[in-house]
């Protein structure tokens, strides 16, 4: 039975909840982040940490806790976990329990919880995938609030048309983000990633480190035109690593296999973590 840290205490799976007046239940008001492990260890703990405290912010909560209390609680639940060989570490901080159902009360409840890691098909990196574009732009693109219903509706859009990820676009055609994704294109020899309107992931930020030692890097601006004719396309996140993206709705993406500079990066990951795929 996995244990679950909710709202000051360690508790079994099937004996967490949170009351049913939490804004996170009564109004969807929540921030989350997701930590992988790799080798056993949070990857990149500090960083997500970090992330969870801007959103937290952004949305208008006062954090209740330190950084370093969320560490320590993150490597507890893990400890408390210690059968599973490599997980998910979910965290979220809720809206707290409302008197008015709808106004934050300034007691925001934290949630961290031990998942199993989905295994994602071998085919997705050696053959690359198919991905779709869908017109949405989140309201606090750079919160990472736990309203999903827009990608909830893109993702199932996308496997309806034989798709593995839906690509966000705004009403003049820029391309920013997936719904649990960032977006990377080489043009021109350059390395460039939207950079207004995402959310940046901790990946993405490992990805531009690593491709500033293979190629010119850029954050801006991509517009859809651009990324059509763009030779290689990949998208990056937690669990996802990076994946080689041959075709965006009817139109296949440079040769239709993954390129160099995609594998090269997708190697020099790789080293990174040890040998260790993520």
């Amino acid at each position: 039975m996995k244990t679950v840290y909710v709202d000051g205490k360690f508790l079994p799976w099937d004996k967490a909840v949170i009351p049913v007046d939490d804004l996170a239940v009564l109004r969807g008001y929540a921030v989350c982040d997701i930590i992988r492990t790799v080798g056993g260890r949070p990857y990149c703990i500090d960083a997500h940490i970090d992330r969870l405290f801007s959103s937290v912010t952004k949305i208008g909560l006062t954090p209740a806790w330190t950084k370093q209390e969320i560490k320590e609680i993150v490597l507890k639940v893990l400890e408390k976990n210690s059968h599973m060989d490599e997980a998910n570490i979910r965290i979220l901080v809720t809206g707290g329990s409302s008197p008015d159902f709808f106004s934050p009360a300034d007691n925001p409840r934290l949630i961290v919880l031990a998942t199993d890691i989905p295994a994602l098909p071998a085919l997705w990196y050696t053959k690359g995938i198919k991905v779709i574009t869908f017109f949405q732009q989140r309201v606090l693109p750079d919160a990472k609030a736990t309203n999903y219903i827009p990608a909830v509706l893109a993702l199932k859009e996308a496997k309806a048309r034989g798709a593995v990820e839906a690509l966000y676009t705004t009403r003049d055609n820029m391309v920013l983000e997936g719904t649990t994704s960032n977006l990377f294109a080489l043009v021109d020899g350059t390395l460039v990633t939207p950079e207004n309107g995402v959310l940046k992931g901790i990946t993405r930020k490992t990805v531009l480190d690593l491709g500033a030692k293979l190629f010119p890097v850029s954050e801006q601006d991509l517009s859809l035109d651009t990324l059509l004719s763009a030779p290689e396309v990949f998208i990056t996140g937690t669990n996802k690593g990076i994946v080689p993206v041959i075709q965006v709705d009817d139109y296949v993406i440079g040769t239709g296999l993954p390129g160099p500079g995609t594998k090269a990066l997708m190697s020099a990951m790789k080293n990174q973590q040890g040998g260790l795929s993520i």
